[in-house]
């Protein structure tokens, strides 16, 4: 087995599909707690649950994408399958933390840089108000299923269709997946952002691409949870971090 590959063997039960799209689902949920509608034309009045609808339908075509791929991959979730299957989840789960909470502490400092180099910067609105759960749920859960278990292992196993070698295919696959993961922010940067610079656009892709990449590697050498524990938890870090004062929102 390649050692960086999850160390639970991928698996196309209809369960895992089932688990998570409702993880997924839980996840967009969250997003009824942030002010979305902010980010709207002044005079375009939408209900803020109609603005759900949109990352709902992306979340379960993703989860369906990955979960779809994941034999291709050698890509996993090896917690929830476990978990799933009645079998000692607790054991992979605690080989994932060490490294997720480095990759966490490595991303919140990162967060901190571009908030402090972004600071006063959103002239169009006042920044969103995203609620910690928020930041837990859809940041650190909803994105890692659309980008990490979905766009990132959908491009592997067309790498791999295409012949690529197993490692070359990841990196490619992680890569690209970040990029998309980073220029997937610039919709609110547009919103917030009155005429964003290039070095404000080359800060929004660094300051999420690199973290990004991170996270695809987590998913890779223990699976997707760690990925969701890393993220989440560099956000943790991040609001502890401005409650302290030592960050900018």
């Amino acid at each position: 087995m390649n050692k960086l590959s999850p160390p639970a063997a991928p698996s196309r039960a209809p369960r895992l599909l089932v688990t998570m799209i409702v993880i997924g689902l839980l996840a967009v949920a969250t997003l009824y707690l942030v002010p979305l509608e902010a980010l709207l034309p002044p005079k375009l009045h939408v209900p803020r649950i109609m603005l759900l609808i949109q990352p709902a339908v992306l979340t379960v075509i993703f989860a369906a994408l990955g979960w779809w791929c994941l034999p291709r991959t050698g890509l996993g979730a090896p917690v929830i399958s476990a978990a799933l299957a009645g079998e000692n989840w607790a054991a992979p789960l605690l080989r994932a933390l060490p490294a997720a909470f480095a990759v966490a502490a490595a991303t919140a400092i990162i967060l901190v840089i571009y908030g402090r180099s972004t600071q006063g910067t959103a002239t169009t609105i006042p920044q969103l108000d995203i609620p910690l759960i928020a930041r837990l749920g859809y940041g650190g859960v909803g994105e890692e299923i659309i980008a990490r278990w979905g766009i990132l292992t959908g491009l592997m196993a067309l790498g791999l269709r295409l012949r690529q070698q197993q490692n070359a295919a990841f990196w490619i696959a992680n890569t690209i997946a970040a990029l998309l993961f980073a220029i997937g922010h610039f919709g609110v940067l547009f919103a917030t952002v009155a005429h964003p610079s290039a070095m404000l656009m080359g800060a929004v892709v660094i300051g999420n691409a690199v973290p990004a990449l991170g996270f695809g590697w987590l998913y890779r050498r223990f699976g997707i949870e760690s990925a969701m524990i890393a993220h989440g938890g560099a956000h943790t870090l991040f609001c502890a971090a401005a409650v302290l004062g030592l960050a900018a929102w």
